[in-house]
């Protein structure tokens, strides 16, 4: 019995040594997209590997598809989880306080912020400023939604990679100095 147990431990072991690049380019593809810590995420993934190796049925498929499926299927799952678990009052809070933060950036002039910036990014931080909530380019409510989408429309309008970059490099550079 406890050299079965062994055997197992081993076999379970090595898999997941084998699949462990396959782990990470999971957790550092839902990191990119919706955010949050990446440790808790890459933990939660390892979890789910555990998961899928004992649910894994050999005459169904390969192992690293119904890892991939099912890592990615439960990365989702906690997200949903951990996003449910934001009590309303924060987001009251933050309703409550936004007369008093347009009262703040009413005495902001945007024609500082903007002397001296290149034509690209004025032209970003307008597409910015006015995005229209009804277009496919706001895909998520976390920030790094929004840029992603943002880059996607840029290069769907004949920006190059290295156009945007410097772009979005320049607005990173502008609100860190200021």
């Amino acid at each position: 019995m406890e050299t079965t147990l062994t055997l197992q431990k081993n076999a379970i072991t090595e898999t997941y040594y084998d699949m462990q690049n396959l782990i990470n380019k999971i957790v550092w593809r839902f990191y990119k997209r919706y955010g949050g810590d990446f440790e808790d995420i890459k933990a939660e993934a390892n979890f789910l590997f555990i998961q899928a190796y004992n649910t894994h049925k050999k005459q169904k498929g390969r192992f690293s598809t119904w890892l991939y499926f099912r890592t990615w299927k439960g990365l989702l799952d906690y997200h949903k989880t951990l996003y449910q678990q934001i009590p309303p009052t924060i987001l009251n809070e933050y309703e409550n306080n936004m007369p008093l933060l347009r009262a703040k950036t009413n005495s902001f002039s945007s024609l500082e912020l903007l002397d001296g910036v290149g034509n690209d990014t004025i032209t970003l931080i307008h597409l910015i400023w006015n995005l229209p909530h009804d277009l496919p380019i706001t895909s998520g409510p976390h920030p790094c939604h929004t840029k992603a989408a943002l880059r996607n429309y840029l290069f769907s309008i004949g920006w190059t990679g290295k156009r945007i970059k410097e772009s979005f490099m320049e607005i990173t550079r502008i609100i860190n100095d200021n």
